[in-house]
């Protein structure tokens, strides 16, 4: 391996904290972090988790972009036809005053149709096809609308679910403009679709915000007041479980795992006793699976790495239908033996994430932190682990 210093979110933490002035005790105090997490962060000897980053960028005045080092231009650079892609996704939702649909008039089942088909895309992590094939729907979607009475409604749905389907992709592409875009269209159509449980379904999307940007107690708060949209029904039932796991985690960033344990065991109650679909709308997965991913990652959010594999080492997490959420749990358990001290184990887990989920391992920030942490913690040669970091394109 190269043995310069790799540019992981440590020494940037340590670059931003000696711009502000700040001590690491003075920053510890500011973020509410332990002081020797800060340490070992800036010294590369343990990854640095979400929860961490938020509230250290919060702390010192930036975006944890800025900490990851991530930015749009390094995904939509290769291939060109992406950012061409982007651009499309871009002034179409710029257009919603001025639609251009092409061709003939597409029919709201039609278009229905082509979301369920995007859906199935957006589980199976090709991300590329989905930004192609939005725009157009937007454009004939607009139109649909602004037709009055139920068929309005039902089109205002299928818009709802075109925008966050937007916002999510736009998301996984870095696009923070075109994705914090979409969220706010989706946010404000939610109670014109006719259905109340789309304000719900718009509030579990706002809550990633919260948890980018290390605002956890008001994400909380968000939750409660998006919960009194729900009703007894089977959607309504899932949604409560995709409510509860989205408060597991804010509750776990703000430093209370055992609050995001009760969180939970809600969600894994309700599963049990009501058993509602797991894919009620788009987006939603209100499944045991993924009640067993949050549970297994709880533990990693406060660098508790042998609570969080012991969890792991319990349960068996795999679903062809879902990559990404198979992947992610396999990313979250290799920080949690890393943190553990078991390099192998943790590299397993990597390699498990690359098979299921490539594109999504390759761009997490989390998997980069990882293997700095990693190759800083032994500082010798792995041919494995330079293997993974190539690929990866982490320079260690």
């Amino acid at each position: 391996m190269d043995d310069a210093q790799p540019a992981g979110v440590g020494p940037r933490v340590a670059r931003a904290r000696r711009l502000a002035g700040l001590t690491q005790r003075r920053l510890a105090d500011r973020a509410h972090v332990g002081l020797g997490t800060i340490r070992h962060v800036e010294q590369g000897r343990i990854p640095a988790s979400a929860s961490f980053v938020a509230s250290v960028a919060r702390a010192l005045g930036v975006t944890p972009a800025h900490l990851y080092d991530t930015h749009a231009e390094d995904v939509v650079e290769q291939p060109s036809t992406l950012a061409a892609v982007v651009t499309e996704l871009r002034m179409a939702l710029d257009a919603y005053d001025d639609p251009r649909p092409e061709g003939r008039p597409l029919t709201l089942g039609a278009i229905a149709t082509r979301l369920d088909t995007l859906a199935g895309n957006l589980r199976a992590d090709r991300i590329t096809d989905i930004a192609s094939a939005l725009p157009p729907l937007l454009h004939h979607l607009y139109p649909l609308a602004d037709e009055p009475g139920a068929n309005g409604d039902a089109a205002r749905a299928a818009l709802h679910d075109a925008y966050r389907l937007t916002g999510s992709v736009a998301g996984q592409l870095r696009q923070a403009d075109v994705a914090a875009l979409a969220s706010e269209r989706h946010i404000a159509l939610a109670p014109r679709t006719g259905d109340p449980l789309r304000v719900a379904v718009s509030a579990w999307h706002r809550g990633a915000r919260y948890l980018q940007h290390g605002d956890f107690r008001a994400g909380l708060r968000m939750l409660d007041r998006a919960r009194d949209h729900i009703d007894d029904s089977p959607a309504g039932h899932a949604m409560a479980i995709q409510l509860n796991l989205r408060s597991a985690m804010l509750a776990a960033r703000a430093g209370d795992v055992r609050e995001g344990d009760e969180w939970v065991g809600e969600a894994r109650a309700i599963v049990g006793e009501h058993q509602p679909p797991q894919r009620p709308y788009y987006n939603i997965d209100a499944s045991a699976l993924n009640v067993t991913v949050h549970w297994c990652a709880l533990p990693v959010e406060q660098y508790d790495g042998a609570e969080a594999a012991r969890r792991g080492e319990s349960v068996r997490v795999s679903d062809r239908a879902r990559p990404e959420r198979v992947g992610h749990h396999h990313i979250d358990q290799a920080r949690a033996w890393t943190l553990h001290g078991d390099r192998e184990r943790a590299l397993k887990h990597l390699q498990h994430a690359r098979r299921v989920s490539p594109r999504r391992t390759r761009q997490h920030p989390g998997v980069r932190e990882t293997v700095i942490a990693l190759a800083e913690r032994e500082r010798r040669r792995d041919d494995t682990l330079a293997g993974f970091a190539r690929w990866a394109g982490i320079r260690v």
